[in-house]
């Protein structure tokens, strides 16, 4: 390192680095025909990022969420879980079915930013939010403050129109996606949903700024969430997790 090469400087051009070999690998595999597993090499790149900005108490997968009353979430391409709480009940390589309870977010992976993929990925995490993470699903009554913070990433073209416009974007936003957190178009923008701000755009593809601040503000946020999960789980004082899936109680049975 040289005199005039800050140590921040280095991260700076080394995450910069990481989201040049995302687009590479992105791009590369455009050309595989099989549109199942060109989506699975992508959710792959995606998550291989992100792993590498997680400390080993977190991890990442694919798969489906289920809370305890066995009910399931859609086919879900990322999901961030924390190992303290519950590690994923079935898991194979990547792929797995994850315990509510210790989900902190989820990220949805698009090849193009359409109105139509915004508003399905919208869709998907209503039903996450609204469904498997609602009170009644659990025998604990603070189950309504653990909900995973969720988002959406593409890769090509310009993305819905209006949201290349800060104002208008964030107008829409405001009326039609409430429980997406963060939003990224690779090397064009990216959003996010701020507590007490808003929908706030970032853009600069010269140096990717706008994934990072995607990446880094979500991940930041995922271990806030995580703390967050923790106490309202019980750390003072003991709850079930485990006996609440694995055993046959009728905790629910009317």
């Amino acid at each position: 390192m040289t005199a005039k090469q800050k140590p921040r400087d280095l991260i700076k051009k080394y995450s910069t680095a990481i989201m040049e070999g995302l687009e590479a690998k992105i791009r590369a595999s455009s050309s595989v025909n099989h549109k199942l597993t060109k989506g699975e090499l992508r959710e792959l790149f995606v998550s291989t990022v992100l792993a590498s900005f997680l400390s080993n108490q977190f991890d990442v997968g694919t798969g489906i969420v289920v809370n305890q009353k066995e009910e399931q979430s859609r086919q879900t391409d990322i999901i961030l879980y924390d190992n303290r709480i519950l590690p994923p009940f079935i898991k194979q390589q990547h792929i797995g079915v994850y315990p509510a309870e210790s989900v902190l977010g989820t990220i949805e992976v698009k090849s193009h930013l359409t109105k139509k993929a915004l508003l399905d990925a919208e869709a998907s995490v209503k039903r996450l939010h609204e469904e498997i993470f609602e009170p009644r699903s659990s025998i604990y009554e603070d189950y309504d403050h653990i909900k995973p913070i969720s988002g959406i990433i593409a890769f090509y073209g310009w993305g819905l129109r209006v949201l290349s416009d800060a104002t208008e974007g964030a107008k829409w936003l405001t009326k039609n996606v409430r429980y997406i957190f963060a939003i990224c178009l690779l090397g064009r923008f990216s959003w996010l949903n701020l507590p007490g701000k808003g929908w706030s755009m970032s853009q600069n593809p010269k140096s990717y700024e706008e994934t990072k601040r995607f990446i880094a503000v979500y991940l930041d946020n995922l271990r806030t969430t995580s703390e967050t999960r923790i106490a309202f789980l019980g750390q003072f004082t003991h709850k079930d997790w485990l006996s609440i899936y694995i055993r046959d109680q009728g905790l629910f049975d009317s």
